[in-house]
């Protein structure tokens, strides 16, 4: 029979203590468990909120809240019928001018009536429009480079390519139409190259159609980096970033956003160095951002915390309970009442109470014992506060973030329809082409245009037109191609 060491061994997941012998020993080992049950208990109750987080208490997006969560409230039913209601007034389609209609086609009435009369026209016209589209086929041209060679030296010469053309197969106007497609309408490779097939007849492979982006993307280079230097000097823009994996790489996509320009960049890191290339070291102006501690490098007094992520926050909060809980309903009802004050209009000087409510809430979720996570993010909120309150000397900063997260959702949706990208170039024409459609999209410039004069320029070796409104309302290249 084996022996039974004199001092076996108690085996608790993360600590060891030795079977005690004595009183006092007795008592270390009860003061020692009921400290690692608290620290467990804690440790349940944080894994419990992690599982109970939706979109109202933390980024993760609506769609992930699932069928359990509590649905919107619906709005109570008028009882009418849907649709237009007696009397609505109805809208239609205007008519075309004359000059604007390609093709004019009379029809007679009947040269007799039903009773057997003859019909005479009175030359007055309903007028009907019908708008069709034509068989679109694409225009095939063929470059005959000739040949020749020199009667003085010998040296062989060749014919060279008119200004516009380019060494590829696709045309400038066609390179723009894949940038189109690929950004604004959100296709895939492959369904680009079905639709340019189906519609135009041109039959081209997926690796085509890649390498088309790709020239699209070398030929904004210049246009987007004039963009991402505009944006660094902006008085105000938003920041954000958010996932666009490349396989094998974990890539991530940061926006700045202006009221006329958005620059995106997607490279392989959030960390601080990524902010510095996206934000510069000393950010001009003010940076509308969230809490994210990347940011924490720009001066408090230049930057605005996003409210809407603090409502967040504060929700998560007064869902815990005892005091804490109690605290966090404090200040989510603070940051209701901060946006209600804002949507009335309210001056800056309206906001001072509102201002010393928040401080004293926040002091006493920094000073309560009970839940430390609590006094952290409360601390942490008070370490930043003139970030909290920067919309109210400038009326050009928004209090939330909205400005980026609108922004982003354009590239999630790519995300989700085309998946990660696959190399480098998939990287550039995502991240430019984007920058080129949001900065056209708020200028009201149309993009297909714009990409047909980028790819021109880039062929013909000339300056591309600028985004820059400032500096692009005289510089656009005529098109050659």
């Amino acid at each position: 029979m084996p022996s039974v060491p004199e001092d076996p061994v108690v085996v608790v997941p993360g600590v060891e203590l030795v079977r005690p012998q004595t009183l006092a020993q007795c008592h270390e080992v009860i003061d020692t468990l009921v400290r690692l049950v608290a620290e467990l208990q804690q440790q349940n109750v944080w894994l419990q909120e992690r599982l109970d987080l939706d979109s109202k208490t933390s980024s993760k997006p609506p769609s992930s809240d699932g069928p359990a969560s509590a649905a919107r409230p619906l709005r109570r039913s008028s009882g009418r019928k849907r649709g237009a209601q007696k009397g609505h007034r109805g809208s239609f389609r205007a008519l075309l001018d004359e000059e604007q209609v390609d093709h004019v086609i009379d029809c007679p009435p009947p040269a007799l009536c039903e009773c057997g009369g003859a019909v005479q026209g009175d030359g007055r016209a309903l007028r009907h429009q019908v708008f069709e589209v034509p068989r679109v086929r694409a225009q095939v041209s063929e470059y005959r480079l000739l040949g020749g060679c020199c009667t003085a030296c010998g040296k062989p010469q060749r014919g060279r390519l008119p200004a516009g053309v380019p060494r590829g197969q696709l045309g400038p106007r066609a390179l723009a139409l894949v940038g189109v497609l690929g950004t604004r309408y959100h296709l895939t490779q492959m369904k680009t190259r079905d639709l340019m097939a189906d519609v135009l007849g041109v039959d081209f492979s997926v690796g085509a159609i890649s390498q088309a982006q790709g020239k699209v993307a070398l030929a904004l280079q210049e246009p987007m980096r004039e963009v991402a230097a505009q944006v660094k000097q902006a008085p105000v823009k938003h920041a954000d970033e958010t996932r666009y994996p490349r396989e094998g790489a974990g890539n991530w996509a940061w926006t700045v956003v202006t009221p006329k320009l958005v620059s995106y960049q997607l490279l392989p890191s959030r960390a601080r160095h990524a902010a510095l290339s996206v934000l510069g070291e000393q950010p001009a102006g003010t940076t509308v951002v969230d809490r994210y501690a990347v940011y924490d490098y720009v001066d408090v007094q230049r930057r605005q915390v996003c409210w809407a992520h603090l409502i967040r926050d504060f929700r998560r909060i007064s869902q815990r309970a005892g005091e804490a809980g109690r605290i966090g309903r404090g200040l989510l009802g603070v940051g209701h009442l901060l946006f209600r004050w804002r949507s009335q209009h309210r001056p800056a000087a309206a906001f001072e109470p509102l201002q010393r409510r928040l401080r004293r809430r926040l002091e006493q979720g920094m000073a309560q014992q009970a839940c430390p996570r609590t006094a952290r993010t409360c601390a942490n909120v008070l370490k930043v506060w003139p970030a909290l309150w920067s919309f109210l000397s400038n009326q050009a900063v928004e209090p939330t973030n909205n400005e980026a997260e609108r922004s982003l959702r354009t590239l999630v949706l790519k995300r989700k329809i085309s998946g990660p990208t696959r190399s480098r170039r998939g990287d550039d024409f995502i991240a430019r082409g984007f920058s080129a459609w949001e900065s056209c999209r708020r200028q009201g410039r149309d993009l297909w245009n714009y990409l047909h004069e980028v790819v021109v320029a880039w062929i013909d070796g000339i300056p591309a037109p600028s985004l820059v409104p400032d500096v692009g309302a005289g510089v656009a290249a005529a098109p050659t191609g």
